[in-house]
């Protein structure tokens, strides 16, 4: 009968460990095409323009945003857009794709009700009362939740998912 209980026991810590591994964030409201951690795997990006320069991953301007060519042929964001990050999730080894980054520089785009133009005091409380441990650093405020984190500056705001790289892969 211990041997059973300890098992079962083992058993459900595995199962804690493992499924919490991919874990997702409940959507709020939210102006954005994907939200972090979605998979993507059979999504079809050929609407959406590549942003170049990643290794280990594909970089996406949301719908009606492209950047600008540089003289040296280089992409230059517009002022305003979003951008999606995706690779693979829960860990760069796993075969499924997710969007694990979000970059947000459009004013006009809002997460949790909050936007780029949300005060630190609205930011601080709004997070606070989603379940997240929020704290502020010069001009930044960042909100952690499991594995999940969302940075809000002045000009911008990044939402990511932690990905792990058990098999120390470089890219």
């Amino acid at each position: 009968m211990k041997r059973i209980i300890f098992a079962l026991l083992i058993f459900a810590l595995c199962m804690t460990v493992f499924s919490s591994c991919g874990r997702r964030l409940s959507a709020p409201e939210h102006d954005l095409e994907f939200w972090i951690a979605e998979n993507v795997d059979d999504f079809d990006f050929s609407n959406h323009q590549p942003k170049y320069g990643i290794m280990g991953g594909w970089e996406y301007y949301g719908i009606g945003y492209a950047p600008t060519l540089g003289e040296d042929g280089q992409q230059i964001d517009p002022e305003h857009c979003v951008i999606y990050t995706v690779t693979n999730y829960p860990d760069y080894s796993s075969n499924s794709r997710h969007v694990t980054r979000i970059e947000i520089t459009d004013p006009a785009v809002r997460v949790y009700g909050l936007s780029i133009s949300s005060t630190a005091e609205e930011i601080k409380r709004i997070m606070t009362a989603e379940g997240f441990t929020v704290t502020e650093s010069g001009t930044a405020v960042r909100a952690e939740r499991d594995k999940f984190r969302f940075t809000f500056s002045k000009d911008k705001i990044t939402i990511s998912a932690e990905v792990t790289n058990n098999l120390g892969i470089v890219y």
